[in-house]
């Protein structure tokens, strides 16, 4: 229910009011998505992998609404999966974003994030935390408001709160919820090519029980465009996280006649950097993107997790209907937990076709294969994957 009265509050800011006077441009493109997939390793399982095959179906439609002083843009998206010989954990995805920004006078701006995310493909996951699950489902939550004031001719700055929960199916994991508040300024220079910036978040996220994490971020870096086909992306702090856990210890107050496990608080405190890089670069035919990425975030094992992660696509046009795609990701995570002190890692490549029949449909062969390292117990299990994907989409635009 509370995404749907964001969802009823985000429309009801965008579409009314004086705006309606304006020009107004929007579009809706309903689109629907049928899958065939084998999977070799379901859940990049260590011993005795279970393969199958994945038949999926996938309704949605993404929307966009734009006048002079607001925008609205929404996705909304269904999808079923079906598991030819493991029936059991068949599932209805669902994907529900808006976000929306609307201009209360030439000074001040405000601004709406939302989403209502429901995966069992470990694909939330593992992009949250750098870690695997089972194919059960992740249910998560996230309303991001804030307000952003032109404080100079150049200077910007923006105030935004947070909250994120997400509840796991399986009770192996803990559920969690969290919530963030930051402060950003932006200052682009005379140049018009460089934006400086700077970022101070604190966040609090809670596990069931008293178990916590604080973490204070402080954040600073800059996005450069060294000519309309090429732009870099560099920021670079700091996290302090608090640590504040249940966990048992021995008791050998007593020994040697009695040795006992007590319950006790864990505390402590982590630094670690903090680091955002990015480039992308286009050509005529080609475009390309590479970055690294290193934070921390909450995960289902209810500790902290630290994530790097090193990232490269490439997009290629060999015809006009015609085009290519190579992903590449390697995840590096680690626990910050007495509980748990697991360190993985992840390799991933995936190249993929995409073919546009007519206007309106498309064919889109792809292949994986992943490599996932237990690097805390010295084990590996690989993954390969390779699909066929028709999509069909329905465009329609309007304007006034």
């Amino acid at each position: 229910m509370g995404t749907r009265a964001w969802a009823a509050l985000a429309l009801l800011w965008v579409v009314s009011g004086p705006q309606f006077a304006l020009a107004a441009d929007w579009s809706v493109v309903p689109a629907i998505q049928a899958k065939t997939e084998f999977n070799s390793n379901l859940n990049y399982s260590f011993n005795q992998p279970v393969s199958d095959f994945i038949f999926t179906l996938a309704p949605g439609a993404e929307f966009n609404y734009t006048t002079e002083i607001s925008q609205l843009q929404g996705k909304l998206g269904l999808t079923g999966l079906h598991y030819l010989s493991n029936g059991q954990i068949d599932h209805l995805d669902q994907n529900y974003q808006i976000n929306g920004q609307y201009k209360i006078s030439p000074r001040w701006g405000l601004s709406l994030k939302s989403s209502y995310i429901v995966d069992s493909t470990l694909q939330e996951e593992l992009a949250a935390s750098g870690l695997f699950m089972n194919r059960t489902a992740r249910e998560s939550i996230m309303v991001g408001p804030g307000i952003t004031c032109n404080l100079t001719e150049r200077l910007a700055a923006t105030v935004n709160y947070n909250f994120n929960k997400v509840n796991y199916d399986d009770p192996r994991f803990r559920n969690y919820s969290t919530q963030q508040v930051g402060l950003q300024l932006n200052y682009p220079l005379k140049n018009e090519k460089t934006v400086l910036m700077a970022n101070v978040l604190a966040r609090e996220t809670r596990y069931p029980g008293s178990d916590r994490v604080r973490t204070l971020g402080i954040y600073g870096g800059g996005l450069h465009k060294f000519s309309e086909k090429w732009e870099a992306n560099l920021v670079g702090g700091i996290n302090i996280s608090a640590i504040d856990f249940q966990t048992q210890v021995l008791d050998t107050s007593q020994f040697p006649f009695f040795i006992t496990v007590r319950q006790a608080r864990l505390k402590k405190t982590e630094v670690n950097p903090y680091f955002d890089i990015s480039t992308t670069r286009r050509w005529t035919n080609l475009n390309a993107t590479v970055g690294y990425r290193r934070d921390e975030s909450p995960s289902a094992y209810a500790s902290l997790s630290e994530m790097n992660r090193i990232y490269g696509t490439v997009n290629y046009h060999f015809t006009e209907k015609l085009s290519g795609n190579l992903n590449a990701d390697y995840y590096i995570s680690s626990q910050i937990s007495e509980q748990n002190n697991q360190r993985n890692d992840y390799f991933s490549i995936s190249p993929g076709l995409n073919y546009q029949v007519t206007e309106k449909l498309s064919l889109s062969p792809a292949y994986r294969f992943g490599l996932r390292d237990d690097l805390t117990n010295h084990r590996s299990a690989t993954v390969q994957a390779v699909w066929l994907m028709l999509t069909y989409s329905y465009p329609i635009h309007y304007q006034r």
